[in-house]
C-alpha cells in the first residue's frame, strides 16, 4: 500500500513486508485472503516538496506459492529448507503525472514535463533468511511495456520485536538504476526544458535512492490486525541533483487495518 513511485513491487519493503515474510515461512496450501485499508501522507513524486494524503486499499490472495497482491502483482514465491527464496512477478508502475493527482504520482510544479506511461513490469527477487529475525534479498525489475529503464534493489530486513500480539520489523533498501530509467523520473530534455522552465539536466546509471522502514503490526486475534509505517527516503547526487528534486528526503507515514481469512 505504499504509494512510493511506484511499481506494485514494490518492491519489497513495504508496509504489508509481514505478509511478505509470512509468506516465505509457511506458503500456505489453502487459499488465504487478506484486505485492508490504510491512509497514507507521502510526497507527490520523488523530489517533491509537496505532500498529500491518499486512503489506499489492499487485496492479498495466496494458495501455495501463487499469489495475487495490490501491492505486487500477480506471481510465484518458492523458499528453501535452506533459508533461500525465490519470486517472479508481474506488476506495473503508474507512471507520473505534469499535474496534481489523486490516485497517480504527479505535481503542477511539473508542468511542461509530460506524463510518463504507466508500465507493465517484470520484478525476480532472490533472498536469503538467514536467521529467524534477519534476511537479505535482491530485486531486478525491468519494464515490459514502455522503455522506461531497469531498476535494481539491494536490502535487509529484521525482525526488532516478534510477539505473539505484536512484531515491528526494520528495513532498508539501496535502489539503483540505469540512465534511462534517471533520465526518465529526473532527467530534463532539451523539449522538457523548454516546456517547463527547468534547467537541462541528464543522470548516469547507478544509486540514486535510499530507503529505510519501520512497521509496526499488532495483532487482535486471528483475523484482524492493524499496522503503522513510518518511511525514510533520501535521494543521492544523481536524483537530487535534478531540478525537479525540490527536496532530497521525504518521510511517508502510512496506517491501516487488515482482515485474514481462509
Amino acid at each position: 500500500m505504499k504509494r512510493q513511485r511506484k511499481s506494485f513491487y514494490l518492491t519489497c519493503l513495504s508496509p504489508f513486508i509481514l505478509f511478505s515474510l509470512d509468506a516465505h515461512a509457511k506458503n500456505p496450501t489453502s487459499t488465504e485472503v487478506t484486505l485492508g485499508v490504510g491512509v497514507q501522507s507521502a510526497a507527490k513524486y520523488s523530489g517533491s516538496d509537496e505532500e498529500s494524503v491518499n486512503v489506499l486499499p489492499y487485496l492479498r490472495l495466496q494458495n501455495g506459492g501463487y499469489f495475487l497482491d495490490t501491492e505486487k502483482g500477480i506471481g510465484y514465491e518458492h523458499s528453501w529448507d535452506n533459508g533461500i527464496y525465490v519470486s517472479q512477478l508481474l506488476g506495473y508502475t503508474t507512471g507520473r503525472k505534469e499535474s496534481d493527482s489523486d490516485w497517480e504520482l504527479g505535481s503542477d510544479k511539473l508542468k511542461g514535463m509530460g506524463n510518463i506511461k504507466s508500465a507493465l513490469n517484470s520484478t525476480t527477487t532472490l533472498g536469503w533468511q538467514v536467521s529467524s529475525s534477519f534476511w537479505l534479498e535482491g530485486n531486478i525489475i525491468a519494464p515490459l511495456t514502455d522503455s522506461q529503464g531497469m531498476q535494481y534493489n539491494a536490502g535487509f530486513k529484521y525482525n526488532l520485536m516478534d510477539g505473539s500480539a505484536d512484531t515491528i520489523v526494520l528495513s532498508s533498501k539501496a535502489n539503483f538504476g540505469d540512465a534511462r530509467y534517471l533520465n526518465t523520473f529526473y532527467g530534463v530534455s532539451s523539449s522538457q526544458s523548454e516546456h517547463s522552465g527547468f534547467r537541462k539536466y541528464h543522470a548516469g546509471g547507478g544509486l540514486y535512492s535510499v530507503d529505510t522502514d519501520l512497521t509496526w503490526t499488532h495483532f487482535f486475534g486471528e483475523n484482524w490486525s492493524s499496522y503503522a509505517n513510518v518511511t525514510y527516503s533520501q535521494l543521492t547526487n544523481k536524483a537530487k541533483d535534478s531540478p525537479i528534486a525540490f527536496r532530497d528526503n521525504n518521510t511517508a507515514l502510512t496506517a491501516g487495518v487488515l482482515y485474514t481469512f481462509k
